[in-house]
């Protein structure tokens, strides 16, 4: 088959799709392991049947909803590639607010030699690596209770190379970090998806993206209180925490760090003008 006529295949078989001919060309160029504009420049190439077959289980599996970025195994991100793998929460875009908000907040103590910040709920590693890239005396410590989550962090520090900087612990919440430690900043995209809204999400999202990382209890704010409640012991007197949040939960996270000492509170909103993050100071 030549490339034009995959790409109509694909566009036909994944036509429920938000862009079923880019997809489609981002999977032949997986397969072929060429990028997309050779795809688009070679439209009248044959492909070697076997590739075809690879190709079309891969379109078929797209069918059926499986997430696309699991198929090409990486996700772009901060302007970077990330891995992904099945297992772990695929990266949103959203998320590039909390990394700007965070920015901010530490904009005055980027070159502090011993600055020090903790992630809660590692997943594939973009917040921690995303941070590290952009200040370099920063050294993390990132925890997530998913195995897959861990070694795929591990994968992309050492892709991004930062793993000098970046300690990975399989821990729950603060349960194996030292009261020693005195962070500038906690930060977490916590699971926030109220339980009863889990079996609403579209097809992708709640049958193969974990449970673990969407589940955010019965109100959707379980690890925003127990996040908020525990860490008290592990940050310094001038540090803040920074979460991402759902759209409609800025309020009531903003009460729960008001209730625990944390009187200095922000949000900040994502491109579609909803309320996306909320950082909580001591002081």
């Amino acid at each position: 088959m030549k490339i034009k006529d995959i790409i109509n295949y694909g566009v036909a078989m994944i036509k429920n799709t938000e862009s079923p001919s880019l997809e489609t060309q981002m999977m032949i160029a997986k397969v072929i392991e060429k990028d997309r504009l050779y795809i688009m420049l070679n439209l009248e190439e044959d492909i070697d049947e076997s590739k075809v077959e690879i190709i079309k289980t891969i379109i078929d599996k797209r069918k059926n909803s499986f997430p696309l970025q699991y198929i090409l195994g990486e996700r772009e991100f901060w302007g970077m590639d990330f891995k992904v793998s099945e297992g772990v929460l695929i990266p949103r875009q959203d998320t590039e607010i909390l990394i700007e908000e965070t920015l901010k907040k530490l904009k005055d103590n980027k070159h502090k030699s011993n600055l020090k910040g903790f992630e809660i709920g590692v997943g594939s590693g973009i917040i921690s690596i995303t941070l590290l890239k952009e200040i370099e005396t920063l050294t993390m410590i990132g925890v997530d209770i998913n195995d897959k989550a861990i070694e795929l962090t591990k994968a992309n520090a050492l892709k991004h190379e930062v793993s000098d900087r970046l300690c990975i612990l399989n821990s729950n919440l603060f349960e194996k970090i030292n009261k020693e430690n005195q962070f500038d900043f906690i930060i977490s995209n916590p699971p926030y998806i109220e339980t009863k809204v889990i079996d609403s999400l579209q097809e992708d999202i709640k049958q193969h993206e974990p449970k673990l990382a969407l589940d955010g209890g019965e109100d959707g704010l379980d690890f925003y209180r127990a996040i908020i409640e525990q860490s008290k012991s592990y940050i310094s007197p001038e540090g803040f925490i920074a979460f991402e949040i759902g759209y409609n939960q800025a309020e009531a996270v903003k009460k729960i760090f008001v209730e625990n000492g944390y009187p200095n509170v922000t949000i900040a909103k994502d491109l579609a003008g909803f309320d996306r993050v909320v950082i909580g100071m001591i002081i």
